[in-house]
């Protein structure tokens, strides 16, 4: 199955978008991790942007 030049071009900028929505959840998810406190044993950790949630569903 051969694809042409603008297929895989397509498919590249499809990646890259996705790549980038993938950086994006790991930071939020990193910030939450630095942000919490060393003691806190239990955590009302929920990210107050909704789409990172809805994003893979």
């Amino acid at each position: 199955m051969d694809k042409t030049n603008q297929e895989l071009i397509e498919e590249i900028r499809q990646l890259r978008t996705e790549l980038k929505h993938m950086q994006e959840v790991v930071n939020s998810l990193v910030n939450i991790v630095m942000e919490m406190d060393d003691g806190q044993e239990e955590y009302d950790a929920i990210p107050s942007n909704q789409r990172f949630l809805d994003m893979y569903n």
